[in-house]
């Protein structure tokens, strides 16, 4: 192919490289004013009374709303309903709060200087309510409530299984056990949330055009006519340039509303724009989960059984339902071949910030769980790590492979394709791995303590239910391809193009993308979930294709010849036999609109040089990969600097190696600080103890490592370019790996690591305490 499979350098990266990215804060509509809120200090509290006079009366202050002007709101719709889902979602400036940072006023201003003024002249008198913030304490019998209207902390209790893992556990010759206390973290894009909201009330039925930074325009329409009670199609929803979002800007958030109610009721533009602050304690976490997990396996280490209890905190509220813990649930066999699995999850409501999808959305934790059994397994059976995962590992004839559960949809869980033998290889191979055990007793014997980590896992990517696209030649040859995507730095102005491109043999420097606006194409469901380059990619080849076959057409009428005598190439339809009969791609749009009006259309074809389609997936493509991470551990400080990482993946066909590079360098960035860095802690009274950079650590430039990345293509048959995901596998095995490689260099001290993030004052205190149970061994 000419273009797709080539990597070819992002088209945005220039102008974004100048500075003259437009984002929400760079938008200059005369007129706008800025929105400011009012955030409650404590957890759960009931607002008892609240002062908004000295506030109005601030000159600059255009208007003040409190929780009187709230009554009347409707709650958040709740996405993503579950059987036994007991959902509470949030009410905009709602009289009792159930977060730190829940807003509970919000002033409109000239400006956000003022603004900001007015919100300290606020005075609200709280009764604080029990509070309840961490996992273990929530699923206490005597815990405060989270919502006093429910009759427990529990969100959500499901099960998940195939065969009968408790039977097969007790016949096990060897099982082993392992705990895992994984810590939660913030998306943290560059750019945090924003919004511009501007109504127009001189035509029949006022108009809201809404600029957003967002990962779903259309369904922030959707969302946004429910509760505005408006129609959508008087709401256009445009999302400009976004500077990152990972999961954060995919939510729907009381704020969204907010402003755009506001905006109508003082009849100007709004504009919100987050501080970091708000960012930390009111945009939507991820990954807090504890697991208490067991695996059987024979005395050759193939796996009989895997046993998991799993509690997860969804925060205060459920934006996207359960959706991570039901990943998690689903995909802790991974690409293992496991007989006999047995899950059972509850999701706890706690007064703390909503925990919803962020990159890799429920899946770094199921990597965790059976690849750290697989390393007590290998430990307990004196066998190498590597090997006890090639025994398990699905084989390539074994696929379509049906695991027995259900997916995150409700239908049959089933991998279309894969390749996973071979990525683990690759991946030993690339790494050194052999050479690297070898060097690890060298280095042993000279007083370092390297550790080896290896982890394969898997991500089901590019879910449904559906995208389109609409593919355009203009009357001047161009090719305008518009979407229903929303980029926000994959790429996604460059991969369209190539296949674009590539179907109609135009050169790339002729293709123009738009996205993210719902004027430009009717349906869209958003970008997440890995899922835009197969499902959009594929409705622009698809819609490429009949746009081809379509042009072919008009130019057999117009040069009186067959359909396959006919041949398309930079920017032409010609004869084969004869190539300087011909017409150009922009003559043939011209042809297609009708040369005149009033004259009889003549072509066998509808009107216009133009096609949209949708492409709604059958089922998930499954993507593999394997990852091998080499650290040294310092024991008298026990910091961890990691010396080599190999990363090889398995993501279809690929459309642009150098943007999946990309995408796969920053997923294995962002699991680096979930594995080492960051966390966001509460106290037990749920007060956030990480708000600010100062507090929450994010890994630099020097902590990340360079990175050998490889990969294997496995195409998908779901899809005609047999694609998978890329943009979030990266992130999947990192926390697996590190983990592993950690406790592999202090295995001197026969220590468990089973925290996430893994840190140096943890790791002192195992091997404190392993030194006094080895003293006290020798003692008797």
């Amino acid at each position: 192919m000419k273009y797709i499979g080539k990597g070819i350098k992002r088209k945005i990266d220039p102008r974004l490289i100048r500075g003259n990215g437009r984002y929400i804060a760079d938008l200059n509509i005369p007129g706008t004013l800025s929105a400011a809120f009012l955030r409650s200090p404590h957890a759960h509290a009931r607002i008892q009374e609240i002062d908004l006079e000295q506030a109005r009366n601030l000159p600059g202050v255009v208007a003040v709303f409190g929780p009187g002007d709230g009554q009347e709101f409707d709650s958040l719709p709740a996405l993503f309903p579950h059987p036994n889902l007991v959902p509470v979602t949030q009410r905009p400036l709602d009289s009792v709060v159930h977060h730190v940072g829940e807003p509970v006023a919000m002033v409109i201003a000239l400006n956000r200087y003022i603004a900001e003024d007015a919100i300290d002249l606020i005075n609200v008198v709280y009764e604080p309510l029990p509070a309840v913030a961490h996992l273990d304490h929530a699923i206490q019998i005597d815990a405060p409530l989270a919502h006093q209207h429910l009759k427990s902390n529990v969100a959500a209790h499901f099960q998940q299984s195939v065969g009968d893992a408790k039977a097969a556990m007790k016949e096990a010759p060897v099982v082993v056990h392992h705990r895992f206390k994984i810590g939660r973290v913030s998306c943290l894009p560059i750019e945090t949330r924003g919004l511009l909201a501007k109504w127009d009330f001189n035509g029949q039925e006022p108009t809201l055009e809404v600029y957003a930074a967002t990962q779903s325009q259309h369904e922030m329409r959707s969302i946004l006519a429910k509760l505005l009670k408006i129609s959508e199609n008087q709401i256009r929803v445009i999302a400009p340039d976004v500077g990152g979002a990972f999961g954060a800007k995919a939510i729907f958030y009381v704020e969204d509303f907010l402003v755009t109610w506001a905006a109508r009721m003082v009849n100007a533009p709004v504009r919100w724009i987050e501080d970091r602050l708000e960012h930390m304690m009111s945009c939507i976490h991820e990954r807090e989960q504890y697991h208490e997990a067991s695996l059987g396996v024979t005395n050759d280490g193939k796996i009989l059984a895997v046993i998991d209890t799993m509690l997860a905190n969804n925060g205060a509220y459920v934006p996207w339902g359960i959706i991570v813990p039901i990943m998690t649930s689903t995909l802790i066999p991974g690409p293992y071949k496991v007989p006999n699995y047995f899950c059972d999850a509850k999701v706890m409501y706690t007064n703390t910030v909503p925990l919803a999808p962020f990159r890799g959305a429920g899946r770094p934790q199921a990597a965790l769980i059976l690849n750290r059994l697989l390393d007590q397994a290998a430990k307990k059976l004196q066998m190498d790590p590597v090997e006890i995962r090639r025994r398990n590992l699905i084989r390539e004839d074994e696929f379509p492979y049906r695991t027995g559960l259900l997916s995150r949809d409700g239908k049959p869980q089933i991998y279309d394709s894969g390749n996973y033998g071979k990525v683990l290889n690759e991946a030993v191979e690339i790494s050194g791995y052999t050479e690297w055990r070898k060097r690890q007793q060298e280095y042993r014997e000279q007083g370092r303590y390297i550790g080896i980590g290896v982890a394969s896992a898997i991500e089901n990517t590019g879910f449904g239910s559906f995208e389109g696209a609409t593919v355009r030649v203009e009357t001047t040859g161009e090719i305008t391809v518009l979407t229903s995507a929303a980029t926000q730095g994959q790429g996604h102005e460059t991969t369209f193009a190539q296949v674009a491109a590539e179907v109609l043999e135009v050169p790339m420097e002729n293709v123009t993308v738009r996205e993210g606006d719902t004027s430009l194409i009717t349906y869209g469901t958003g970008t997440f979930a890995s899922r835009m380059g197969v499902i959009v990619g594929t409705a622009v080849y698809r819609a490429a294709q009949t746009l081809k076959e379509k042009a072919l057409k008009i130019a057999a009428a117009k040069l009186d010849t067959a359909v396959e005598a006919l041949e398309m190439k930079d920017g032409y339809v010609f004869s084969v036999e004869h190539p300087l009969r011909r017409i150009t791609l922009g003559d043939l749009a011209h042809e297609a609109r009708g040369l005149y009006p009033g004259t009889t259309f003549p072509y066998s074809v509808q009107p216009g040089l133009e096609v949209t389609d949708y492409f709604a997936p059958e089922a998930a493509s499954v993507t593999g990969m394997t990852d091998i991470a080499v650290v040294e551990v310092d024991p008298k400080t026990c910091a961890i600097q990691i010396l080599d990482y190999t990363s090889v993946h398995d993501n279809g066909k690929l459309l642009n190696p150098l943007v999946v590079k990309g995408q796969v360098q920053g997923g294995i960035s962002n699991g680096i600080g979930t594995a080492m860095y960051e966390e966001v802690v509460y106290d037990r009274q749920g007060q956030l103890l990480t708000s600010t950079l100062m507090d929450y650590l994010v890994p630099s430039a020097c902590e990340i490592p360079e990175m050998k990345i490889g990969h294997v293509e496995t195409p998908s048959p779901l899809n005609p370019l047999g694609m998978k995901g890329a943009g979030e596998s990266g992130t999947i095995p990192v926390p697996a790996v590190i983990q592993s490689a950690v406790e592999d260099a202090l295995r001197e001290w026969n220590i468990k690591v089973e925290n996430i993030p893994v840190k140096p004052a943890q790791l002192m205190e195992l091997i404190r305490q392993s030194n006094v149970s080895q003293l006290e061994e020798a003692i008797k």
